[in-house]
């Protein structure tokens, strides 16, 4: 069996997974511009005049909220890839056949990937009806960068999960796991650590300044650089680590 053949398994397996990160983006990212614009009709009267709506501010938080909320999404869909299927007695039978483990990795990975990628260009594509509708034209360029941007950073998110689901025996240790270390990672660069260079959450930065026009060419292609090599990393992890504990067992 292929990683072609893996990856179609995987996605009549997970695809529910793929249209809640949708319509999780969609929620509680695309909104947020919505809920800029009405924000004076949602306060009291006296409190009216100090919410004015503003597109910046509800394309940032449009940012914000994705990450936030993709990445604790990504975390969830994630922890069963193979933890989920270790608890469940199903990995032995998909090991049983001829597929090689780091196949078993990549298509999961992918898989995941794919659903990170379409629901934040869906959630993208709302986010910019809204901003054009109800602020002001608005570049779609901009918003397709910071798709691109977003899914590369929650992709991350999927990588370093993907480690703790190789090496737990549940889907609860792997959601404990990975959530506190990719909270960790997130705080880092908010504390103003000299360590904070080693958290992928540093160049996270480069999806909300390239959707407001803070970023250039050169920064942008680096950072997503840097957080690919970080993902990378997690993968290449997640295979040795998943060959040593099926060893094992």
């Amino acid at each position: 069996m292929k990683i072609r053949r893996l990856l179609v398994k995987e996605f009549k397996e997970t695809r529910v997974q793929g249209v809640v990160f949708a319509a999780v983006l969609v929620v509680f990212g695309a909104s947020s511009v919505l809920l800029q614009k009405f924000i004076p009709q949602l306060v009291p009267e006296n409190l009216a005049e100090a919410f004015q709506p503003s597109l910046t501010a509800g394309l940032a938080d449009y940012v914000g909220n994705s990450l936030q909320m993709g990445s604790i999404v990504a975390i969830l869909i994630t922890i069963a890839a193979l933890a989920g299927e270790r608890e469940s007695g199903t990995l032995e039978l998909l090991l049983a056949r001829p597929v090689s483990k780091t196949q078993i990795v990549l298509s999961k990975f992918f898989a995941r990937v794919s659903y990170v990628f379409l629901g934040n260009l869906i959630a993208g594509l709302v986010t910019w009806y809204y901003a054009v509708y109800l602020f002001e034209s608005f570049p779609l360029s901009k918003v397709l960068l910071a798709v691109v941007g977003l899914t590369v950073v929650i992709s991350f998110v999927v990588g370093l999960t993907m480690i703790f689901s190789a090496w737990s025996r549940s889907k609860i240790s792997a959601a404990f796991g990975s959530g506190a270390v990719a909270l960790a990672l997130a705080i880092l660069p908010t504390v103003k650590s000299p360590y904070d260079m080693i958290s992928p959450f540093t160049y996270g930065e480069v999806a909300r300044q390239s959707l407001l026009g803070e970023v250039t060419v050169t920064g942008y292609l680096s950072d997503l650089g840097a957080i690919i090599g970080f993902t990378a990393f997690c993968i290449v992890l997640t295979i040795m680590i998943f060959r040593k504990v099926e060893k094992i067992t």
